[in-house]
């Protein structure tokens, strides 16, 4: 455990912040093995990336890690962060450092197992967890893939579904909720943009790295007029119900065009439905 190697770590982003973490947990002698998972190990991470530091102790030992003394730990001190419980064998404890960075240490026991893609093996005093370690393989969640015509259509048949409950904010002149509602609408229309300019869909959980695929597909190839509707403002409730507007009528387009070329029944009557309930409490949902 005295000899940490980074491996493809070496030269790579936050190098010293690991390896001085390493060094720490490694003259803990109740910890049996050290590595990094998540971006950082696949070679795609970069000065932005969390660092996913993981530790394995033996059974029974997890307890004394809900509150860790972290001077003992990490190199710089955190100034915050939330503690996830993953039933009797696993935690993780996400951190945000005083110098910014953001550390998801997790901890398991020798007995659990968490495979991931890839990760790197920096120390471990245990040969057979090591060998349970080098044996760990589970193919990465895909953010993008082909569409599917029936998946896409129910994407539809939700989107007008919460499209529909903007109503019921702005009726109880909830003027503070449409903004959340505003959201999930813009990401559904950035997924429908995504899937008329690429030609596959994508992950809808809007994690960073959903965002950084999202943005891969449309950088450069949005119109004047779509940039526009996304920067519409929506501080009064005449401009978010033109905001709401704007957005189901890109939907309905994008909609009826994905339809066609991926041979799927568009909602045609749950969208006439929304639209005339719409219609007819227009006035109310405006007037102050």
């Amino acid at each position: 455990m005295n000899d940490i190697d980074l491996g493809p770590l070496e030269h790579g982003p936050h190098a010293s912040l690991i390896r001085a973490m390493a060094g720490k947990c490694a003259a803990d002698a109740g910890i049996q093995a050290i590595w990094v998972g998540g971006s950082l190990a696949t070679g795609r991470g970069d000065a932005y990336s969390d660092v996913d530091f993981r530790i394995a102790v033996e059974p029974g030992q997890l307890d004394r890690w809900i509150s860790p003394d972290w001077e003992r730990y990490l190199p710089i001190q955190p100034c915050g962060g939330l503690l996830l419980r993953f039933g009797e064998q696993a935690l993780l404890h996400h951190l945000i450092l005083a110098d910014g960075t953001i550390i998801d240490f997790y901890v398991q026991d020798t007995a659990s197992e968490n495979p991931e893609p890839n990760l790197v093996i920096l120390a471990c005093r245990n040969p057979a967890f090591r060998a349970t370690l080098e044996g760990f393989a589970r193919p990465a969640a895909a953010l993008v893939r082909e569409i599917d015509g029936a998946a896409v259509r129910q994407f539809f048949v939700d989107y007008w579904i919460t499209t529909h409950k903007q109503m019921k904010a702005l009726g109880r002149r909830y003027d503070l909720s449409p903004f959340a509602g505003l959201y999930l609408e813009r990401m559904a229309l950035l997924r429908a943009w995504y899937m008329q300019a690429t030609g596959k869909d994508i992950d809808a959980r809007p994690t960073l790295h959903m965002l950084g695929v999202l943005h891969q597909g449309l950088e450069g190839k949005l119109t004047e007029h779509q940039h526009t509707i996304l920067g519409l403002p929506s501080q009064t409730p005449e401009e978010t119900v033109t905001v709401i507007e704007a957005i189901r009528t890109e939907m309905a387009r994008a909609g009826q065009w994905l339809a066609d070329k991926h041979g799927f029944v568009y909602p045609h009557e749950l969208e006439a439905v929304v639209r005339r309930s719409w219609d007819e409490q227009m006035q109310s949902l405006i007037r102050r």
